[in-house]
């Protein structure tokens, strides 16, 4: 349950969003406020302080709290404002600012003489011990050794595609859909991909070992669960047979779990945890769970790789930041990560089943759309001859902000035919309003091809 201050922070950024308090207006009294949530006047004060950190307010000296002008939208959306379903970033009032202040705070004090030099490109020993403890409760068991932190996962991608790998493949497997990000970076280095076709359903084994089987394949880019865009997961039979097929043909896969945090199901282990011969890359961000801006993540790598990779990151720059790094060592060490992992995770199921449930709801037989567990993404099956790019536009207009499936897609498999709903910033009523005004949208294009 949230605490009073988290109560009282969360309510006057609704105050503002609902223009109940506008830029350059005082905000209610601390005792007034003390006395509406049955707290101390210092809890209120330290509510109000949290406020004033993120530059949502101000204080004037024996005047009180007054509105910040242009942090009226800040946090989150209205229900009559728009509606972002495109953005993956999670809302401002959810994120840990407080405790990632602090733990910045003490990684100064902690780490004050290294903020002189370059540390460890390998990322320092602390955290490094810390993240082995991390994935050990996850059945990843690596050692130090092992593990490499990069800044944010898309530094390891970029490492990945760049650097040469054992045997003679040059192209790198991806699902069809993926991670655009991964797509980006593989463009960038110049790294041949291959794509190979996923759904709700998973992807074509057999059609997986003959690309294993051909000798062209690098490595396999996966995202066994909740891929963005689609929002499924694997089963584990199937994660056993992808793990299988790489080390029978020698082929390296490199899993992206980064949302590993939303996972309510103990049993669901990563392909890291069932990989015998030692194929799996393992990549983990602590973006969408922390914060995106601390760009923190961790790669796991069998150790014939470890040295290359480092070498190659080192090149990239130098070290990743000390103060980034020593904060998600004591954020992990004091226990902070574990509960906020547990919090998100229980939000985050109960949002996505309100959402599956609208979808049913709204969206009923006519319109297919994928049912995730937990996660943040649905995508939606457009009927035939509605083209996403239209629907994205005409959305647009009335607020709406989807994403066009096609943009997780090579160029070869773009259909223009689905768009991808992130429901990570939205609540409850967004969701609803949201759905109901896609779905109008989609019958309405439909009457006119028809």
């Amino acid at each position: 349950m949230d605490t009073k201050h988290e109560q009282i922070v969360a309510y006057m950024i609704r105050e503002v969003e609902e223009g109940h308090i506008r830029p350059g207006h005082k905000l209610p009294s601390i005792r007034a406020v003390a006395h509406m949530f049955s707290c101390s006047p210092n809890t209120v004060v330290h509510a109000y302080q949290t406020l004033e950190r993120e530059d949502v307010i101000y204080a004037v000296s024996k005047s009180g709290y007054y509105l910040v002008e242009g942090k009226v939208r800040s946090h989150t959306r209205t229900e009559s404002g728009p509606i972002d379903f495109a953005s993956t970033t999670p809302r401002g009032d959810f994120l840990p600012f407080q405790q990632i202040e602090h733990c910045l705070r003490q990684a100064i004090s902690l780490y004050k003489e290294e903020l002189f030099g370059y540390t460890d490109p390998q990322g320092i020993a602390n955290l490094r011990n810390e993240l082995r403890k991390h994935f050990h409760a996850q059945q990843i068991f690596a050692q130090p050794g092992q593990i490499v932190v990069v800044t944010g996962a898309q530094q390891a991608f970029s490492i990945l595609t760049r650097m040469p790998f054992p045997g003679e493949g040059q192209a790198v497997l991806v699902e069809q859909p993926t991670y655009f990000g991964f797509l980006a970076a593989a463009d960038v280095a110049g790294c041949p991909v291959i794509g190979i076709q996923r759904d709700d359903q998973g992807i074509d084994l057999g059609e997986l070992e003959a690309h294993f089987g051909s000798g062209q394949i690098k490595f396999f880019f996966t995202v066994p669960r909740f891929l963005n865009p689609l929002g499924t997961s694997y089963s584990l039979e199937q994660k056993k047979r992808i793990v299988e097929l790489a080390s029978k043909y020698g082929v390296y896969i490199v899993e992206d779990d980064y949302l590993a945090d939303l996972e309510e199901d103990a049993k669901a282990d990563p392909l890291y945890a069932l990989d015998d011969g030692k194929q799996v890359i393992y990549i983990k961000s602590f973006s969408k769970t922390i914060l995106p801006g601390i760009r923190m993540g961790a790669a796991i790598l069998p150790e014939r790789l470890v040295d290359l990779f480092i070498n190659y990151k080192n090149a990239a720059d130098i070290a990743s930041p000390i103060l980034s790094q020593g904060a998600l060592e004591l954020y992990m060490k004091s226990g902070m990560y574990r509960r906020h992992a547990t919090r998100i995770r229980d939000h985050y199921r109960e949002k996505m089943r309100y959402a599956i449930e609208v979808c049913a709801r709204v969206f009923g037989s006519g319109i297919q759309y994928t049912c995730p567990s937990s996660g943040v993404f649905i995508t939606l099956q457009l009927p035939q001859y509605v083209k996403a790019s239209v629907l994205q536009d005409r959305l647009k207009q009335k607020g709406i902000s989807v994403t066009n499936v096609d943009q997780h897609l090579l160029p070869e498999n773009q259909r223009n035919d689905r768009i991808r709903l992130c429901i990570i910033g939205m609540e409850q009523p967004q969701i609803e309003a949201g759905f109901i005004v896609i779905e109008e949208e989609i019958r309405r294009l439909e009457r006119r091809v028809r």
